[in-house]
């Protein structure tokens, strides 16, 4: 069942600017993380980021995003439903697995946490890095997390995230 909501109905998903502007802040710490890691010469931090990442596209996208109802779609978490399904065939039949979620959030952890360890003896880099690792993921609970509190009618309704949303905006 695809989302009612007016921002759904306007744009077929979520607010392309809203999105691009996410995309944007998502790729700059991306990028100062790579590029700063290279530059620190911090290559185990470099290796558990590009692993996390490798890891983070494969598994838990089939785990979630193949069995999901959003799949092939732009969805709120960065259009990895449009992602996925470039790479990655639908699951059908099956419920997305909570291990994937669990496995989305080790992985989310590395991936956040290992340039910030790598950059810790490049102070401006590191603020840098943790400025925009702070925007994404407010940006996520902003966009994403209220979004799926006010209008979610499947698992998504049930999750910590979405429950937070609601006591914190009140939907």
């Amino acid at each position: 069942m695809r989302c009612e909501c007016a921002e759904c109905l306007e744009h077929d998903g979520p607010d392309p600017k809203i999105m691009g502007i996410r995309l944007v802040i998502f790729a700059a710490q991306f990028v100062v993380a790579i590029v700063g890691l290279i530059h620190e010469r911090s290559w185990k931090a470099l290796l558990a980021e590009l692993g996390a990442l490798a890891f983070f596209l494969t598994l838990p996208r089939y785990l979630i995003c193949c069995r999901c109802e959003g799949y092939g779609q732009r969805c709120y978490s960065l259009y990895l439903g449009k992602l996925t399904s470039l790479y990655l065939p639908k699951v059908e039949g099956k419920e997305i697995a909570p291990a994937g979620a669990a496995l989305e959030l080790l992985t989310l952890s590395v991936l956040g946490n290992s340039p910030a360890v790598g950059l810790r003896k490049n102070k401006k880099l590191l603020v840098l890095y943790l400025l925009l690792a702070n925007l994404t993921v407010g940006f996520q609970f902003w966009h994403s997390c209220r979004h799926c509190a006010k209008y979610a009618t499947d698992w998504r309704k049930d999750c910590h995230l979405a429950e937070l949303a609601r006591t914190v905006f009140d939907v």
